[in-house]
């Protein structure tokens, strides 16, 4: 414990001498200049070394975006620190330009989406950075030019998820379908889940594809982190394409088995198709 404390305090101590030289260099330019600096005047470098003390928050990031050119160059163009901030979406605050756009329900492969997709609608997702740094987007939401650029960074999968999110929330399954498969070839559970659910019900131009769907869904399913409501919905689809030979050889009870967790995390369908195949001996 106490080596730990000693490291901490040494941390603590050197990040507090390199910010005292920061400011004393601040100080002798100013000197020299005979006035103080005006931010946007600050040396890149000097820019730089700040943003390294910075949280890797994007509402942090996008505030500074929008203080000076300075800040939104010395941002928009480092990649490694674009690629470290964490983005989300926030449904209690209204996002600029957002449409409300539902799908009908056809058949049984929109049960859970079509509800799903509406709240999410209906609750104006936002992301937490709302305040300037925005380019306008074609046909709905705009989107934060602070956004964009840590989703071209291509490792950064908070940014790619947001991304996704707001191309789904204005009916843009085509770019939705680019940045969800972007996110889950780095490892995200909430794409993988996506692109299984994509697969599943055809969404966009993508077709039904039981075998991709249940490829997706089965890398998802691994992860601990998956929300209950995707693990839920994910499960349930699993266990139709078990049910049905979708994809995979039909197999009642792995249906089953997919069915009981879909039901555990909270799936009304997969307790009505339970019961279905308890009533009916299929079991």
């Amino acid at each position: 414990r106490g080596t730990t404390t000693l490291r901490e305090s040494l941390g603590e101590e050197k990040r507090s001498i390199e910010m005292t030289a920061v400011k004393k260099g601040l100080t002798e330019e100013r000197g020299e200049a005979g006035a103080a600096a005006p931010i946007d005047e600050l040396p890149p470098e000097v820019l730089y070394h700040i943003m390294s003390f910075l949280p890797r928050s994007a509402g942090t990031a996008n505030a500074l975006v929008g203080v000076c050119k300075g800040w939104r160059e010395a941002i928009l163009t480092d990649d490694a620190y674009l690629g470290s901030l964490n983005f989300s979406l926030v449904a209690s605050q209204p996002f600029k330009g957002m449409e409300t756009v539902r799908g009908a329900v056809a058949h049984r492969r929109t049960w859970a989406y079509a509800d799903r997709h509406a709240r999410a609608i209906d609750g104006a997702a936002s992301t937490t950075t709302t305040t300037g740094g925005f380019e306008p987007g074609g046909g709905g939401a705009t989107v934060p030019a602070l956004l964009r650029r840590a989703a071209d960074v291509g490792s950064n999968a908070t940014a790619l998820e947001t991304l996704a999110a707001l191309f789904e929330a204005r009916g843009d399954v085509a770019g939705a379908y680019r940045s969800w498969r972007k996110a889950a070839s780095l490892g995200s559970c909430l794409a993988q889940f996506k692109l299984g659910e994509i697969f599943y019900r055809g969404l966009g131009n993508q077709g039904v594809d039981g075998e991709e769907a249940l490829f997706w869904l089965s890398k998802a399913m691994k992860s601990s982190t998956l929300a209950p409501e995707c693990r839920a919905t994910a499960a349930g689809i699993m266990g139709f394409l078990h049910l049905d030979g979708e994809g995979t050889a039909a197999c009642n009870p792995t249906a089953i088995k997919w069915f009981k967790v879909a039901a555990e995390n909270g799936c009304a369908e997969a307790l009505k198709t339970l019961g279905w195949l308890y009533s009916t001996g299929q079991y």
